[in-house]
């Protein structure tokens, strides 16, 4: 069955390709077939003329579709794989580029990292998409131009410049009683000085994620009312599992604020100051029950008689789960002078609150523990370029320090984060990353180019300690300061034969760091381990970028080998980090996208990636195809879309789908509609896994179909 549809997606790709060679019609269109792009190189350079795997997401584009989150923005690109089946209230799972996830991708907002300083991953909550005026995502090795992270890829994430008098109020509802609404201003005050201020929230009810659940029973004695009504399951390996119900929606509330202000001392030079402040909260709403008493009463305190002839007695604690907050301040500056051409940003992201905390009892009135995992991350960043004669020089130097503190505390009221009555462990820990990059660009004429970078990354970890009570015994440990230094190369080489045809080949070193999570806490399952090296990898890439008159296709294949991976260890009654794996991933990228007309435009991609660890045995946790395509119609008042995505399973061998803890195969089919009722006034309609298709991402269930209304006004 997989055969036949991996078959027809290829072959629906193809007849793409032949359809639109056979159009001739011109026109503009929402989708650019070979937009401007800054991040592969540093420099400013047509996407289809870049040594690298490149693709770019437009506001335009956002706008059209139904987008609440980045990670919905970039999640139809060639080779992306968005683990997060909570939709915007998903805190616990994350992207991947090439197999690489989000700690081994670097993610910037105009120039400031937002991989948190803690474990690498990123709060994909702190942006409002509509402040988004392009993400810039390059596939591969890009440690030689910015350093640890970028090993899978670097995604860019450009805001709107406040450059003109505007402004926009937009409300969305949709369902599961969910909200996104907004106002943005910009305003020009004088020739020299412009502003934009913009507040976004979003809240949702969610839908229902986890199960309430037990194996067998306990005791021969019940404990409270006994209750009928669970229901006999399995789950992925095949063990039969009781549900007792679940703990309910994941429900979340989410306020964005932002704030810029630019100075433009002549056409070519600026400056610009900006500051986000975002709060994310996250909770789990009307938890559910199976069990009734004999009057039919819904029990969350009671005992149920299991077919192994012993009770189980429950609790409310069997239906509670994660209450969690996140508050993100970013701050920014950037200055630049496109004609000596100068770049600097510098800038502070700080999670000053971040974490969650588990109890007992659903009100959240009762006792609990809080985990709590504050972070910083001060960044800057500097680039000159120089052109000379056939060569464009990119030199620089980026400076990034990293810190967080991680504490353990128990709660008298586990809702309520400020009813501490005792820190049980406090510990932290400290890195400072100093770094020097020189990118050469040497053009041989008008067929050939070569590049070539290096970058040498000085890394130092120090500040660590742990205070608190362990096993019993109270520590106090202070943590050895360690150094290492680490050279990046890269190079590329590409033939153009003629202005619609790329070739390209390249190498590239990439290291990642350890996260500041597991070199230093102990959190009562895992052991930091503060000798942990870098992960090194090493990746081979090749390409072609084929241009038609309304076409663009690219095809890129890659090598990827990694050294040193961390991984998990047991140790006892915990498991620590250590540096052990190797990994290989090899995989491949096709990418069509086509113009019919002025109206129609259409795109497909597939990507294939086969991961293995040091025993060639593979690794389930990445997909092996993953296969999008859509079709998009615009006219002056209106617009519409229709996109579908695949996504292989991620099963090991025995286990069994659609059931808990089991990885299945996503396949859903998005479409949508937009009309400009009036001038500057838009309704549009979106209705998101249109088949209503289920499916199990681990301990989390995946959304059925949903609908949106959405309505904005621009002035």
């Amino acid at each position: 069955m997989r055969r036949k549809i991996l078959s027809t997606l290829v072959f629906g790709s193809l007849m793409l390709v032949s359809w639109g060679q056979a159009e001739a019609a011109e026109g503009n269109q929402i989708y650019q077939l070979n937009p401007v792009v800054v991040t592969a190189t540093r420099l400013r350079e047509n996407a289809a003329e870049v040594p690298a795997s490149v693709s770019v997401i437009t506001a335009d584009q956002i706008k059209q579709k139904n987008v609440r989150t980045i990670t919905e923005a970039i999640n139809y690109l060639p080779g992306i794989y968005s683990d997060r089946p909570q939709g915007m209230s998903d805190n616990a799972g994350g992207i991947s580029i090439r197999g690489f996830g989000e700690s081994n991708i670097l993610v910037l907002y105009d120039g400031m990292p937002l991989n948190n300083g803690f474990s690498g991953g990123v709060n994909w909550s702190t942006i409002s998409i509509d402040d988004v005026a392009k993400i810039e995502l390059v596939r591969g090795a890009g440690s030689s131009l910015y350093g640890g992270r970028a090993v899978g890829g670097v995604i860019n994430i450009v805001s709107k410049n406040p450059d003109k008098n505007s402004g926009k109020i937009y409300t969305e509802y949709g369902s599961h009683d969910t909200w996104r609404r907004g106002v943005n201003i910009t305003r020009k005050l004088t020739d020299k000085w412009s502003l934009s201020a913009g507040y976004e929230n979003r809240r949702t009810d969610g839908y229902r994620k986890k199960l309430s659940y037990t194996k067998k029973g306990a005791t021969k004695t019940p404990t409270g009312t006994v209750g009928t009504g669970y229901e006999e399951s399995k789950n992925h390996a095949g063990d039969t599992i009781y549900i007792l119900g679940n703990p309910g929606t994941t429900a979340s509330k989410d306020n964005t604020y932002n704030f810029k202000l630019r100075y433009n001392f002549s056409d070519t030079k600026s400056m610009m100051y900006q500051y986000t402040h975002d709060y994310f909260k996250y909770y789990s709403k009307d938890p559910v029950s199976y069990i009734h008493d004999a009057d039919g009463n819904e029990l969350f305190n009671g005992s149920v008689l299991l077919p192994d002839g012993k009770y189980y007695n429950f609790s409310e604690a069997d239906f509670t789960d994660y209450y969690g907050k996140k508050k993100t301040d970013i701050h920014s500056f950037t200055y630049k002078d496109d004609a000596n051409q100068i770049l600097f940003s510098a800038g502070l992201v700080n999670s000053k609150d971040d974490g969650y905390s588990t109890g007992s009892d659903l009100a959240g009135e009762g006792p609990g523990s809080r985990n709590h995992y504050p972070n910083k991350s001060y960044k800057a960043d500097f680039q000159k370029t120089w052109d000379i004669g056939k060569n464009t020089l990119v030199s620089g130097f980026d400076i990034q320090r990293d810190s967080m503190t991680y504490n353990q505390s128990k709660l008298a009221h586990w809702h309520n984060w400020g009813s501490i009555t005792k820190d049980v462990v406090t510990q932290g820990g400290k890195n400072l990353i100093s770094s020097v990059f020189v990118q050469d660009k040497y053009k041989f004429n008008d067929n050939w180019n070569a590049y070539a970078g290096l970058r040498l990354d000085h890394y130092k970890k120090y500040g660590g300690f742990f205070r608190g009570t362990k096993d019993g015994q109270y520590l106090d440990i202070t943590r050895d300061t360690k150094t290492y230094n680490e050279l990046s190369p890269k190079f590329s080489l590409e033939y153009l034969p003629n202005s619609s045809t790329t070739y390209y080949i390249s190498y590239g070193h990439s290291f990642n760091a350890p996260t500041l999570y597991k070199l230093y806490p102990f959190d009562g399952r895992y052991i930091g381990n503060p000798s942990l090296k870098p992960e090194k990898t090493d990746t081979i890439e090749a390409g072609i970028k084929k241009s038609f008159k309304k076409t663009q296709i690219n095809f890129d294949v890659y090598h990827a080998k990694t050294k040193d991976l961390i991984t998990t260890e047991r140790a006892g009654k915990y498991s620590t980090f250590i540096n052990k794996e190797k990994a290989k991933r090899t995989g491949f990228e096709m990418e069509v996208r086509q113009k019919f007309n002025d109206s129609l435009s259409a795109y497909a991609n597939y990507a294939y990636e086969r991961a293995t660890d040091d025993e060639g045995e593979r690794i389930y946790s990445i997909p092996r195809h993953i296969f999008h395509a859509g079709l998009n119609y615009q006219k002056p008042l209106w617009d519409a879309y229709v996109e579908a995505q695949y996504v292989s399973d991620r099963n090991e061998k025995g286990d069994i789908p659609h059931h808990l803890y089991s990885y299945d195969a996503i396949y859903t089919i998005n479409l949508g509609a937009n009309y400009k009722f009036a001038k500057g006034a838009t309704i549009g309609l979106a209705i998101d896994n249109l088949l209503d298709k289920d499916y199990w991402s681990w301990y989390y269930y995946g959304a059925g179909r949903t609908y949106t209304v959405k309505l904005s006004y621009e002035f």
